[in-house]
């Protein structure tokens, strides 16, 4: 295969690599600071620097791009493949890569644009490309519905992908309809909604096989793994599932609990570091109605997730501080701690209030 596509991939890597060459043209014009992440409210809070933005993106998304090429080339039945499935393999990362770095330019040089249509955007296509390339592709161990009623039936096989086909095509389009909604809104319907397009097609392979044995069309002793088989399968679900489980894990289970003891402010926090504040130490406590982080804030180290944000940030307004958010609430309170910034609020605005009144009298 990789003879075959040499031109065609030394060219994927090339437009991979593309937006290193428009960085440097508009390098005068980027900030030192580029955003790279934003919250659940589409608000900046994740900023790297001018280099990570233009060399580094761009680097890591070459590093996928080959490690999704390498890993279908080791597949025994490459070389069967519809050349058109191995075109798409050849070509996802290179667009992602340009629609990412466009992005990510755009907003550094004050183009205002809406994350959750961009991410609607990309995830959208790339299930309609998909969907549209399921039915064509052959059996094979790297691409595809890979369980083992479609690995050991070619009937289930074709069933699997055509129906499969049709859910993705469904599934982008469905996606794409959510691109106006407020990010926290996307995350919660799109992260749900493609684990049901996903494993939709596997349990749609169960009961076509569970009809093919009552038809007497296969047998369970054709539909039994190679040792190989096995041991690919189970490595690669092991990893899959394991990636999955910590990625829902950080998104979904991040939290921080406030307590108050006689003498400090106690918060409890997962995936960062707890904070003791004793009351004597608060110089000052200011309750804001809005939490609205200046375009200038970055996260220099902590936790982020659409839902949270913990760690230590720098601003123009704060300088260097610590912050213990929900993004959903608009409400905070704003501590300095021996001349130190803190920013900390509750799930909504009763709750901060309720912290807000609590430290007060704690503090009196």
């Amino acid at each position: 295969m990789l003879k075959k596509h040499k031109k065609t991939l030394i060219l994927s890597s090339i437009v991979t690599l593309l937006p290193i060459i428009v960085g440097l043209l508009l390098w005068k014009h980027l900030p030192e600071q580029i955003a790279t992440h934003w919250n659940a409210n589409g608000e900046n809070d994740g900023w790297s620097t001018k280099s990570f933005a233009i060399f580094g993106l761009p680097i890591i998304m070459l590093a996928v791009h080959w490690i999704c090429i390498l890993s279908t080339c080791l597949d025994s039945k490459a070389k069967e493949q519809n050349s058109k499935i191995i075109h798409m393999v050849l070509w996802i990362m290179p667009i992602t890569s340009i629609l990412v770095s466009g992005f990510t330019y755009s907003v550094a040089l004050g183009i205002k644009l809406n994350p959750t249509i961009i991410m609607s955007l990309i995830l959208g296509l790339t299930f309609i490309i998909l969907g549209n390339y399921m039915p064509k592709c052959t059996p094979n161990h790297s691409i595809g519905v890979r369980i083992r009623y479609t690995l050991r039936n070619n009937e289930n096989w074709n069933k699997t992908h055509r129906f499969a086909g049709r859910v993705w095509v469904v599934g982008g389009i469905f996606i794409l309809l959510t691109m106006f909604l407020p990010l926290e809104k996307f995350f919660l319907i799109t992260f749900p909604f493609i684990m049901l397009v996903a494993l939709t097609p596997g349990l749609y392979s169960y009961i076509y096989y569970r009809k093919q044995l009552k038809d007497g069309t296969t047998t369970k002793e054709e539909n039994v793994l190679t040792p190989s088989e096995k041991k690919t399968g189970a490595i690669g679900t092991i990893i899959g599932l394991t990636a999955l489980i910590i990625a829902l894990l950080f998104i979904f289970t991040g939290k921080f609990e406030i307590t108050y003891d006689d003498t400090f402010l106690k918060i409890d926090a997962s995936y960062w570091d707890d904070a003791n504040i004793r009351y004597t130490d608060i110089d000052s406590i200011e309750y804001r109605t809005s939490d609205d982080p200046d375009a200038t804030m970055k996260r220099n180290f902590g936790y982020g997730s659409p839902f949270l944000l913990m760690g230590e940030f720098d601003s123009d307004e704060f300088g260097t501080y610590t912050r213990y958010s929900y993004t959903a609430c608009d409400s905070c309170i704003v501590l300095t701690v021996d001349e130190k910034t803190m920013v900390i609020n509750g799930k909504d605005d009763t709750q901060t209030k309720a912290i807000y009144e609590q430290l007060l009298e704690k503090m009196n």
